[in-house]
């Protein structure tokens, strides 16, 4: 597997092999934010005009592939959805480890136009329109999301999994944490969401991740992608509705967390837009936050507890150190338990 410094002559081998021998690349770096193994370049002419603008995406060497680092995973949904009204970058070549430059799986997207809406960061580079009207358009992009038909994706993509054992998966990382308030806590949420499991709701494709930093938006505040789909499924599309209510919503996190907050939004609005555009209510709401308060809290108790081990260091999750048990807490608020 190529090391950094090796990555840029890669590129310019695939780039060389896709749109011929005299093209160059330009503009060569990582992705921002937690894109994993990516990065972005043009690829110019001998002219020195751009051809193309690309994302590559490559799994973690060695690793299996699972969730977050199966790239290729993605290429099935990905390829359907840009014949939808769903907002996607197009998947331009994909390759298996032992038919690609970069020696391991790989993905290339066309990049898209568009800035996102950062949750944290009162970023300059942001969307200069309402922050109202930027969270009205991504939820109507997510409606057009959840209004698919998936029957083209059965079998021969991702099954439903139980409740039960999606639930179980998150508690092994409560486990491994090894802090007995923390297994109370994920012990009373995981039961209370499965006594309570919404099980006549709506089920299709779901995004898994979904919040405005995964949504580019053009200057007048339209949508012009939705990406990272690492995580995306076939279950309740309620999920996405949730996730996204409990990343903007103040009482699912500590103090700290709370003080970097740019973007929060009133739980009933998200509600409310999402049912306008979508025509339908979402009677589980409150259900779906603390599931995504359940799941987050799992996987930000597990990410601290690697980060003060040293095994995979990254200051933000002691940040999160305080809203790993309000996750929890909030979410046995808001089921009444």
């Amino acid at each position: 597997m190529a090391q950094a410094e090796d990555f840029k002559d890669r590129a310019h081998t695939w780039a060389r092999d896709q749109y011929g021998t005299d093209v160059t690349i330009a503009g060569f770096g990582p992705m921002p934010g937690n894109s994993g193994l990516s990065f972005g370049f043009a690829i110019q002419g001998a002219d020195g005009v751009t051809l193309e603008e690309v994302v590559v995406r490559l799994a973690p060497p060695g690793v299996k592939r699972s969730g977050n680092t199966d790239v290729l995973h993605q290429v099935p949904l990905l390829t359907a959805l840009e014949q939808t009204e769903v907002p996607v970058a197009p998947v331009l070549w994909h390759a298996s480890e032992d038919k690609s430059p970069f020696e391991t799986d790989t993905m290339v997207q066309r990049k898209m136009p568009g800035r996102s809406l950062n949750m944290f960061s009162a970023d300059a580079g942001s969307p200069q329109v309402s922050t109202e009207l930027l969270v009205d358009n991504a939820i109507g992009a997510l409606v057009k999301l959840h209004q698919v038909d998936d029957s083209a994706l059965r079998g021969r993509w991702d099954d439903i999994v139980p409740l039960q054992d999606d639930l179980a998966y998150w508690f092994r990382l409560i486990d491994k944490v090894g802090d007995p308030e923390l297994l109370d806590l994920g012990t009373r949420l995981r039961d209370a969401l499965i006594a309570q499991e919404p099980t006549t709701d709506r089920r299709g494709i779901f995004h898994g991740d979904f919040q405005t930093n995964n949504v580019l938006f053009a200057d007048d505040g339209s949508v012009t992608a939705i990406v990272d789909w690492e995580i995306a499924g076939i279950g309740y599309t309620g999920v996405d509705v949730g996730w996204m209510s409990m990343m903007t919503d103040p009482s699912y996190w500590g103090p700290e967390h709370q003080a970097g907050m740019r973007l929060k939004v009133d739980p009933a609005r998200i509600r409310a837009t999402y049912e306008t555009h979508a025509g339908r209510a979402i009677p589980s709401f409150d259900w779906y936050a603390a599931y995504s308060g359940y799941r987050f809290g799992s996987i930000a108790g597990y990410n601290l507890r690697l980060h003060r081990t040293g095994r995979r260091v990254d200051p933000v999750y002691e940040v999160m150190a305080s809203s790993v048990p309000q996750l929890f807490r909030r979410g046995l608020e808001v089921l009444g338990a």
